[in-house]
């Protein structure tokens, strides 16, 4: 049994000092993991662990080899004129670029979660411009730490002590001359850790824009805040937040799912990234950050593969093998049914998605790559399972503040699965060569 440190993929922190004990055949045992981590590991044993491929007959699945599968695939995507690829946030780098090369082969459209996610804030960005950072700068530098409609303690578990409770290199203290403040309509488990110089603000559902107005016409007058606060702030607790911004060395807010969900996300993202870029141009002695808190361990990574082949981060439309200029975004092909059949990679859009959406999704035959049983492998006609990525296989993935890490592949997958790579080369080629 020997001993091994390794990058575990169970969330996008993508913590690279877990030790786990090994033979080479199994994992015997982790140590250092989260929940998610240890939940990453034991996906391989579990119950819902998908191991043969699938195809659906009179309504009911049943096992098939990979070739039947894979035919299968290939007939329907021959028969196919308007393709929908989508997922791809919990596969490596190599398997995203096999999967965008797969779209234009088949003039396909390929989406990934980052477009309901903080692929909104990577857009906005275009115009207003982000400061980005990363983790080794936050727990370095920062004074200050804005949690904003992120819950850090349960969406990725380890952040928190990575970068609020750890010295860094260059502030010889931690937890004591760090302040967290965190903002959420919804008093979530973040709100827990908060010690007696932080900044607790619950906030007014779908009031988000406006404390962001407030903050931006007095981000440099601290002692000309509203009598009557904003928001469901009050006026001391509104001074607070406005002397911490613009007093802070170096400060990053965490951006997550609770604000880029929110019905005006696009005006409240784009005026909170003109927020930081105003506070920065005043700021005489430091700088705010932006990070986005994305939870899939690869979905940045789409982003970077996508825009360094095609030039754009997601929403990928091609025709005769070209990428061609569309406004369409996964939500809006499938609601106004743009598709005749869909590739789903790694992801689960049934529960993801809306009701209305996933009814029109699952009206059309629908192909799923995924390790795992899911409320979308029970709609699925074919399945194919693949290997669990970080485990039993490896390839490149970004962490969530945009730094490229290698996984690894440690054990051999059972039943010989296919790696999600493996897996799309093979239904390019099987098309290709008219299987």
């Amino acid at each position: 049994m020997v001993s091994e440190r390794i990058t575990c993929s169970g969330c996008s922190l993508l913590c690279d000092d877990i030790i786990i004990r090994s033979d080479g055949l199994y994992i015997d045992e982790v140590i250092g993991a989260c929940l998610k981590g240890k939940e990453r590991f034991d996906q391989i044993t579990s119950k819902n662990r998908i191991l043969s491929p699938l195809i659906k007959e009179d309504g009911e699945l049943q096992k098939a080899t990979f070739d039947e599968a894979l035919g299968k695939v290939i007939k329907i995507i021959k028969n196919s004129s308007k393709p929908l690829l989508y997922g791809f946030s919990t596969t490596s780098c190599e398997a995203q670029l096999k999967g965008i090369d797969l779209a234009k082969t088949i003039n396909g459209f390929i989406d990934s979660n980052s477009t309901i996610c903080q692929g909104k804030v990577l857009n906005i960005s275009k115009e207003t411009g982000i400061t980005l950072t990363t983790i080794s700068e936050i727990i370095n530098k920062a004074d200050l730490l804005m949690l904003w409609g992120a819950n850090a303690a349960e969406s990725i578990p380890r952040l928190l002590n990575k970068v609020l409770f750890s010295r860094g290199k260059f502030r010889m203290t931690g937890r004591e001359i760090k302040t967290l403040i965190v903002i959420d309509p919804v008093k979530t488990a973040s709100f827990g850790v908060m010690g007696v110089r932080d900044i607790a603000l619950q906030i007014e559902p779908g009031k988000d824009i406006d404390l962001i107005r407030v903050l931006k016409e007095e981000c440099c007058v601290a002692d000309s805040v509203p009598n009557n606060g904003v928001a469901g702030i009050d006026k001391d607790d509104l001074k607070r937040l406005l002397l911490h911004l613009t007093g802070a060395e170096n400060g990053v807010i965490i951006i997550g799912q609770g604000i880029l969900s929110s019905q005006n996300s696009p005006n409240v993202i784009k005026e909170l990234l003109e927020l930081v870029q105003l506070i920065n141009v005043k700021q005489k002695k430091g700088r705010i950050s932006i990070m986005m808190l994305g939870g899939h361990y690869n979905m940045v990574g789409f982003d970077h593969v996508a825009l360094s082949i095609c030039g754009k981060n997601h929403s990928l439309q091609f025709l005769n093998n070209q990428l061609i200029e569309s406004k369409e975004t996964i939500v809006s092909k499938i609601e106004n049914e743009d598709f005749d059949c869909s590739i789903i990679v790694g992801t689960d859009p049934i529960s993801h998605l809306p009701w209305q959406l996933s009814k029109k999704l699952m009206a059309k035959p629908l192909i799923l790559i995924d390790n795992k049983q899911s409320a979308t492998s029970y709609v699925a006609d074919i399945i194919i399972p693949s290997a669990i990525t970080g485990i039993e296989s490896g390839g490149l993935a970004y962490r969530l503040d945009h730094i490229p890490i290698e996984l690894k592949k440690i054990i051999k997958p059972p039943n010989d699965i296919l790696s999600d790579e493996e897996i799309l080369t093979k239904i390019m080629y099987g098309f290709k060569e008219g299987r």
